[in-house]
């Protein structure tokens, strides 16, 4: 049970949160007797949830009695169960600010803001909107930037197609200059090179470093011991990176867990460490 996992990784770790990418319950469309019983148990309080847990919108529409429970209760599932929606900025107690861009990017809208928060589509305004969040600790989407790759030296596994990127995406990384941009794909797992964005006028000295990483979804039963958060960053010439108001808490730990492909799981995909760079001279110079 994904549950009884997080249970395990935060008794041994004490993690302070743990994020969930990708879809977080099964498609409704296809969804069995079964995974609704385990919902219906979710949402009554029957699985407990021990730690802060956030999840997002993936690429499938949030099961019906999911969207109710959400509606009167403020975006809260249950009990340390936060939904973070389509389009959202996230402060968690921590300091750790998050910021979320849900579903997939929707053709046949042009202009405007998405109007509906629960269906797993986005438009290309909704990650304009975001950029004025300025910046990010954390940037979670359902889909890669485009040209991701660009510059990297990473391959893919055997077989493995780069997954479609949003141009939309890559402009938001560009604006906010996340510390981490996780997301998910449907066939391998993937750790980019940290890279980091040019300097801008405000901050002609500053080259923030980006980590990107995506989980495969629904992902294999992999474990691996977890990292602080908030260890200090490097600018380029060796220098400290300049501080954060959100980076001045003691270290974080948080587990980042791609959701099985329904809740509870009998298989339980793993957290990933945060890991930061040591200098930004291990980083590869790439402008998305």
């Amino acid at each position: 049970m994904a549950s009884k996992m997080v249970s395990k990784l935060h008794s041994k770790n004490s993690f302070s949160l743990a994020i969930f990418l990708g879809d977080f319950f099964s498609n409704p469309e296809v969804s069995s007797d079964k995974d609704d019983a385990n919902v219906s148990d979710l949402i009554n309080g029957k699985i407990t949830i021990p730690l802060p847990t956030y999840f997002t919108l993936g690429k499938h529409p949030l099961p019906g009695s999911v969207i109710e429970k959400l509606e009167q209760s403020d975006d809260e599932l249950c009990p340390n169960l936060y939904f973070l929606g389509k389009r959202s900025t996230t402060k968690t107690s921590e300091g750790i600010r998050i910021v979320n861009l849900g579903g997939s990017l929707d053709p046949s809208i042009t202009a405007g803001l998405s109007k509906e928060k629960f269906l797993p589509f986005h438009t290309e305004d909704d990650a304009k909107a975001l950029r004025g969040a300025n910046s990010a600790d954390i940037l979670l989407t359902a889909h890669w930037p485009s040209d991701l790759r660009k510059g990297s030296k990473v391959v893919l596994p055997d077989g493995v197609e780069t997954p479609r990127g949003e141009r939309c995406v890559s402009d938001l990384c560009s604006a906010l200059r996340p510390r981490y941009h996780f997301s998910t794909s449907s066939d391998a797992f993937y750790e980019r090179e940290p890279f980091f964005h040019p300097p801008t006028e405000k901050e002609p000295e500053a080259k923030p470093i980006t980590r990107f990483l995506t989980h495969p979804h629904p992902s294999p039963s992999l474990q691996a011991p977890p990292h602080p958060l908030s260890p200090p960053l490097e600018n380029a010439n060796g220098s400290p990176a300049k501080s954060n108001p959100t980076h001045a808490s003691p270290p974080t730990k948080m587990a980042t867990i791609t959701a099985p492909t329904s809740v509870p799981a009998t298989t339980t995909a793993p957290d990933h460490p945060l890991r930061a760079p040591k200098t930004a001279s291990s980083a590869s110079p790439i402008q998305l």
